[in-house]
């Protein structure tokens, strides 16, 4: 399934040499939209130039000066920018709260949250200047919702987004720009296959999620092509769950 709305839109995408991001950049050029993919990973294959509709540049979400170049990169390549999908993120578990070290707190809020303000803020404003609507989605973290041990540095900056989301999307109303949030639960990528496919996990996960089992890169995909439909045109500074029921479970 595709959706026509995103027929001849400009998307940057951070984070989209891998995972949820990747499979962004994917449903995005199969819907008919030019893509620039920008990643602190050197991707492969590498391609670009305005007469493909991806291009790949290297970017780290926590240096602005790089962030600055992406989005100029961007609009030159492509001549704007509709779209923005902020999917680059750091995650894994640090350990108990008591012996989290200092640096492992500032890795995840410089590139969950600082990076976050850096990439939709250089996006917004470069939307405003261009005066035409746009369309920002972050993509969270049910941690934004609710705590799991052992992730207190991964929880504080998938949340602190979370609030973002919802004041950028206040802040950026007069200009036509929509910000909302999708919120994956437990999606099966590359880096975490090998624990999602073993027997205990798939067990727990079955039993967890109403679901039955962990999503696809694909299914986020398919939000963010929704999201950023102009079909959606009246939806701003909303969350959208993609975990299967997980949440559903949970309190609030």
């Amino acid at each position: 399934m595709t959706t026509a709305g995103l027929s001849g839109k400009v998307a940057l995408v951070t984070g989209g040499a891998g995972g949820i991001g990747a499979a962004i950049v994917e449903r995005f050029i199969g819907d008919g939209a030019r893509v620039m993919a920008a990643d602190v990973a050197a991707p492969h294959p590498v391609r670009g130039g305005s007469g493909d509709p991806v291009c790949f540049r290297r970017c780290d979400v926590r240096v602005r000066t790089e962030v600055d170049a992406a989005v100029a990169a961007a609009v030159s390549t492509f001549g704007r920018i509709d779209v923005l999908v902020h999917a680059a993120a750091v995650t894994g578990g640090s350990g108990p709260f008591l012996e989290v070290a200092p640096e492992e707190w500032l890795r995840h809020i410089e590139t969950n949250l600082t990076g976050t303000f850096h990439v939709c803020q250089a996006v917004a404003r470069a939307m405003a200047a261009a005066g035409r609507p746009g369309c920002i989605v972050t993509i969270g973290s049910v941690n934004a919702f609710a705590a799991e041990r052992g992730a207190s540095p991964y929880a504080a900056s998938k949340g602190g987004m979370w609030m973002l989301t919802r004041a950028m999307a206040v802040d950026l109303a007069p200009h036509r720009i929509r910000v909302n949030m999708i919120v994956p639960g437990p999606i099966r990528v590359e880096r975490n296959a090998e624990l999602f496919d073993a027997p205990r996990s798939r067990e727990t996960f079955r039993q967890a999620i109403p679901l039955a089992g962990p999503g696809a890169p694909s299914d986020v995909a398919a939000v963010a092509a929704f999201l950023a439909d102009d079909a959606c045109a009246y939806m701003t500074g909303a969350a959208v769950m993609v975990d299967g029921g997980l949440m559903a479970r949970l309190p609030l």
